[in-house]
């Protein structure tokens, strides 16, 4: 089979992990799974940091770190302010993506909901929108003759159950109709999928499912035999039979687009990150700067509500922020930015960079910043230590986006995680309380999934750890495209047999700096906000 024969599908389920998988397909419950396993190869596919969907689909999508594609959260950073920007888009993506390189080479291709793809851009090819449009905008789907294809029923994302908590009376009905939801969504976008496979031609095509995410931030207990306490036995087996009826979908789902794709396609199954256990603690970061005087607040933070709440309505919003209510940053040395539940990073208030900045650049900057990091990595509770990493941005990110990192960043130890809202943060007085997740269970680790299988991909088995950034220099060799030397990892060509090794290339090629238009962004991101929010990933 010659380079320009192949093709390359890859299905994205969000947030998967071999915790839940590899028990099913022993159970025989995921027969397509179970197929890539014996037939091809699979292993641990290791996510950014932070682990988190923004990041680490950038990062499978362009082959770079975030310190060269840009985009940390959901939000863009505080790098040149003192709270968290707008939600993030495809505008913020510093790095040209697999389906700008490939399409730019003269094959076709399409991306379906692949985080961020909003606003979508025209490629060659065929591109749907991701989670950040928000419900109702038109301009989700390139080319607009594909309008109709998306019919009045097709959702990006479904709305999560906000405060989804067992006390809730309606608890039950609650969980078990967002189930139903997230089925109908599933097998909707597989239906969209084998729409646009069947009407446009293709040589490399993913596909992200969201539902595996947002089950298990619910129901991760139900996934792993331990409902919560207080379920009613009958109850916890709905949901326990729901949402595994799910994963079964999501199978049937990879078989189908398997077989669509053909027999001389190579099939990538990857999750931008995995899941685990929620913490049990958070850690309020900004209790401790204060209380260790690195970040100062106003005497008069009483007062000063008051006074906003006097304004007029149209000022209220200007002068209702944390800066003016709460912390005088003009006398603060630092304060902290929760990234997602168990990554955060602190900013210095640097001078020249920060509008209050004072901390002087170069020697005072990294005394500082040293300071805090001897300091923050001996803090304990009941034995266990509070972070099981703190590190400088330097020693996790490279690249010249790596200024839009915090300074120092922090990854939760096993027990704890961290909690979004400074303002909560120090409201509470306490370094350390139970974790609330507002109703969802488990939260995202580092260890991702992939699964590959097709012509010429060896029958290995597991295989080793990958890194994420090394699923687009893989893509690209298979397709007999260049990798662009400023792609960060090394295509995984030891998964295929050696004939078909033999007979793909690795040329590093130059790296080209994306030449794309900024795209306008609805000014409302408010139901989309809502969204993330019910999911614990934003204030």
């Amino acid at each position: 089979m010659g380079n320009a024969q192949r093709r390359v599908l890859i299905i994205g389920l969000d947030g998967a992990t071999f915790r839940l998988l590899e028990p099913w397909v022993g159970e025989g419950d995921l027969p397509a799974l179970a197929d890539f396993m014996a037939r091809g190869a699979f292993g641990e596919l290791r996510s950014t940091f932070p682990a988190l969907t923004p990041p680490a689909w950038s990062s499978f999508m362009t082959g770079k770190n975030p310190g060269k594609h840009g985009v940390y959260s959901f939000r863009e950073t505080a790098a040149a302010r003192y709270e968290s920007g707008p939600l993030v888009s495809a505008n913020l993506l510093q790095a040209r993506t697999l389906w700008e390189i490939v399409g730019e080479a003269g094959l076709p291709v399409g991306a379906i909901n692949v985080p961020p793809s909003y606003p979508v851009r025209p490629i060659n090819g065929f591109m749907v929108a991701c989670m950040f449009a928000p419900p109702g905008d038109p301009r989700i789907i390139h080319p607009a003759a594909d309008q109709h294809l998306l019919g009045a029923d097709y959702v990006i994302n479904v709305k999560p159950p906000g405060d989804l908590r067992l006390s809730d009376p309606a608890y039950g009905d609650r969980a078990l109709e967002y189930l139903r939801l997230l089925r109908a969504n599933a097998e909707r976008r597989l239906e969209l999928t084998t729409a646009l496979m069947q009407r446009h031609a293709w040589a490399l095509l993913s596909v992200v499912f969201y539902e595996p995410d947002r089950i298990q931030h619910f129901f991760w207990d139900y996934l792993v035999g331990r409902p919560p306490a207080g379920v009613p036995a009958s109850l916890a087996r709905a949901i326990t039979q729901q949402a595994r009826d799910i994963y079964r979908v999501l199978d049937r789902a990879i078989a189908a687009l398997v077989a669509q794709a053909g027999p001389e396609t190579i099939t990538f199954i990857v999750s931008d990150h995995g899941f685990g256990q929620g913490p049990e603690r958070v850690v309020h970061v900004n209790q401790w700067l204060a209380e260790a005087g690195w970040l100062s607040q106003y005497r008069s933070r009483r007062l000063r509500r008051w006074l906003v709440k006097q304004l007029p309505r149209r000022y209220k919003k200007r002068w209702k922020t944390v800066e003016n209510l709460l912390v005088n940053f003009a006398d603060s040395a630092a304060w902290c930015e929760v990234m997602e539940t168990r990554s955060a990073g602190i900013w210095l208030n640097l001078r020249g960079r920060q509008p209050q900045g004072w901390i002087e650049p170069g020697a005072d900057y990294e005394r500082r910043r040293d300071e805090l990091i001897t300091r923050l990595s001996t803090l304990t509770e009941d034995g266990s230590p509070l972070f099981a990493r703190v590190a400088r941005r330097e020693d996790v990110f490279h690249g010249p986006a790596t200024a839009l990192a915090p300074d120092v960043l922090l990854e939760a130890g096993p027990r704890h995680g961290f909690t979004f809202g400074l303002r909560s943060e120090l409201e509470s007085g306490k370094l350390t309380a139970p974790f609330d997740g507002a109703g969802y269970r488990g939260a995202h680790d580092p260890a991702g999934i992939y699964l590959v299988a097709g012509p010429g991909i060896a029958a290995r088995g597991r295989a080793e750890t990958a890194p994420i950034e090394a699923i687009a220099p893989t893509t690209l060799c298979l397709l007999g495209l260049g990798v662009p030397s400023g792609m960060d990892a090394a295509p995984l060509l030891d998964l295929l047999t050696p004939e078909l090794r033999a007979a793909t290339r690795m040329d590093l090629v130059e790296d080209v700096a994306p030449a794309r238009a900024t795209l306008d962004v609805a000014e409302d991101q408010s139901q989309v906000e809502e969204q993330l929010r019910a999911l614990g990933y934003l204030e």
